[in-house]
């Protein structure tokens, strides 16, 4: 046994989501589609640099409220697909609720360390808290979700023991959701996945919010499906029960008839129990 009790074959199939969903293609063209006419319906600015590198970039959604909260979202992908561009597709439902929406970009793996990746998105968060009055935001309500491995990186977003070194308070980040994300690295390190993360012990441990929950720590809501792989349905019940663990808010859902493609498509429906916990987060609906 690899991993649990699992042999290496069956961990590895474990983190290889087309044990499940065979072609992803439906819903890259749905995410792909949706985000075309959200940039096209809305009021957008796109490719705002946060840092010097070419992949640090991201989109911003402002709403018509001034000192509007400001929802940051972290898109999927197994930390090598996908792109900002995938995500547009969520903005419609927090813009017209009174919140700007702000996706992301950051580098993928294997052109990009895992730890390059997480100091990108940290790096971005900083970058909104410190211009989020040029576009009406306000830099004391800042929220964040993420899908997959977004939703590793948002809670590397909310881990301990790095913002005191970019200068930003510990409570930065008021809300989260994480979405079907995968929290403990140490499973992940012994998959085959890691032929392209090229993870070690320590830059696992490094970026494994799981061994990094911080306090305080703001309320989050961990959702995944009934439909997803056994370890990414663990991988969420063990971060929320850290989370309560640490005496933190956290609510949780498991989604019935969703698998791992479907959990990123809630939120584009506006009516989705996910887009409705982030907007409570933000006290919008």
């Amino acid at each position: 046994m690899i991993y649990l009790d699992y042999t290496q074959a069956e961990l590895d199939a474990q983190y290889n989501q087309a044990t499940k969903v065979a072609d992803i293609s439906p819903y890259v063209e749905y995410w792909t589609r949706a985000g075309e006419a959200a940039r096209a319906k809305l009021t957008c600015t796109l490719d705002v640099a946060y840092g010097e590198g070419d992949v640090e970039r991201l989109d911003i959604f402002p709403t018509s409220e001034e000192n509007a909260p400001v929802h940051i979202h972290l898109h999927g992908g197994a930390w090598h697909q996908l792109g900002k561009e995938h995500v547009s597709y969520p903005a419609p439902h927090f813009v017209s609720a009174g919140a700007t929406f702000i996706a992301v970009n950051f580098g993928l793996a294997p052109e990009y360390a895992l730890g390059d990746i997480v100091d990108q998105t940290r790096k971005a968060i900083k970058w909104i808290w410190q211009n989020s009055a040029s576009f009406g935001g306000d830099a004391d309500r800042l929220f964040i979700s993420g899908v997959s491995s977004g939703a590793h990186l948002a809670a590397n977003v909310l881990a301990d023991d790095w913002r005191d070194a970019y200068g930003l308070s510990e409570n930065l980040i008021k809300g989260a959701v994480l979405a079907s994300g995968p929290y403990d690295l140490d499973p992940v390190r012994l998959s085959a996945r890691n032929e392209y993360l090229h993870l070690d012990q320590a830059a696992a441990d490094h970026n494994n919010p799981l061994k990094h929950i911080p306090a305080p720590g703001p309320e989050i809501f961990v959702c995944w499906g009934d439909g997803e792989l056994d370890e990414f349905q663990r991988q969420g019940r063990d971060f929320a029960a850290a989370w309560q663990a640490a005496g933190h808010n956290c609510q949780t859902l498991q989604l019935e008839n969703r698998n791992h493609f479907d959990v990123g498509n809630e939120f584009g429906r506006g009516d989705s129990t996910v887009i409705n916990a982030a907007l409570a987060q933000m006290d919008l609906n």
